[in-house]
């Protein structure tokens, strides 16, 4: 398991804030080393089918905040979440699979933000285990995932999640199941990946309180 880093993740429901904004905010904030800014556009409207909204609360925008600072709560970030209908969320982060990214680089696949609650009746320690010790292999064997980052959530609003789970797929995994979950046309292979990942996630997360959605990731800082 990797070390964790202090994140602020800032879901956005209503219109997504201009970069300029973000980075006139940033710029009195040394404290944050990475910053990214997704949101949906035409290029993620393309991976509808893994959409998942029990809660009819999906987010329009995401923005993820990696600091040097453990201390950091995220409250300088008011004002801009109650001008966009924002929710911050305070998280310790894993990385088991980074993607580079430049500063000003658009990714070209798309990012799947699923944010979940736990299944009801585990503590933080099974949750732990379930999560961030056994589900990581599994996510990144049985998906085309290009880039993984586990948000366990320490503090934030409503609705409150127990994670926020970040994860980098390239662009034709957006409208295939084949893409998704097995390299090329095997299809025997993309069962067996989802029936392993699905007995995985059911261990954990409670699917009628978890969201999903794809959207277009910018680094930005």
């Amino acid at each position: 398991m990797t070390d964790p880093v202090t994140t602020l993740i800032v879901l956005f429901y209503g219109d997504v804030p201009a970069v300029s904004e973000i980075d006139a905010l940033l710029a009195d904030h040394g404290t944050v080393t990475a910053a990214l800014l997704a949101r949906t556009d035409t290029s993620s409207a393309r991976a509808a089918m893994w959409t998942r909204d029990p809660l009819q609360r999906l987010p329009s925008g995401r923005l993820a905040l990696q600091l040097d600072d453990n201390a950091d709560d995220g409250t300088w970030l008011q004002a801009l979440t109650r001008a966009y209908d924002g929710v911050t969320y305070a998280c310790r982060a894993h990385t088991p699979l980074a993607l580079p990214m430049a500063i000003g680089e658009v990714f070209d696949g798309t990012l799947q933000l699923c944010c979940f609650h736990r299944r009801s009746g585990l503590t933080d320690d099974q949750l732990s285990q379930f999560w961030l010790a056994e589900h990581t292999e599994v996510a990144v064997t049985t998906q085309n995932t290009l880039g993984y980052r586990q948000n366990w959530v320490v503090s934030g609003g409503e609705p409150r999640f127990d994670g926020i789970v970040e994860e980098y797929f390239p662009p034709e995994a957006s409208e295939s199941m084949n893409a998704f979950f097995a390299d090329g046309q095997d299809e025997a292979l993309m069962w067996a990946h989802v029936q392993r990942l699905t007995a995985s996630s059911e261990r954990f997360l409670d699917l009628d309180r978890t969201e999903v959605i794809h959207l277009t990731d910018t680094r930005i800082r």
